[in-house]
């Protein structure tokens, strides 16, 4: 997030990285750790959170040639993306499923 926003201060670095990933833990169901591969969204939504500040809950304004309007749901593009990694878990999980293994 540091390559994208360089003058992000380091409190607000960490509330907004920390924001993201908890919202996508709780769309995808998963309380535990962070999956590493959904960190890219973590960013995405985390660049999207902090480029909010000062602005939030507008959802449209307009002066002259500039308009600004914001997304209801920040996670909702990436619906299809958790949509497939819970997929291949659900896939992973399923792979052992009713073999037996003698040791």
């Amino acid at each position: 997030m540091k390559t994208r926003i360089p003058e992000i201060l380091p409190e607000m670095l960490d509330e907004v990285v920390l924001t993201a990933t908890d919202r996508i833990k709780l769309r995808i169901g998963s309380p535990a750790a962070f999956p590493d591969e959904l960190e890219s969204i973590a960013v995405d939504v985390a660049c999207a959170i902090h480029n909010r500040t000062f602005y939030e809950g507008i959802k449209s304004e307009n002066a002259d040639t500039f308009s600004l309007s914001f997304v209801d749901d920040l996670l909702k593009e990436y619906e299809s993306d958790f949509k497939r990694y819970l997929e291949s878990e659900e896939q992973a999980e399923n792979e052992n499923r009713g073999k037996v293994r003698f040791l």
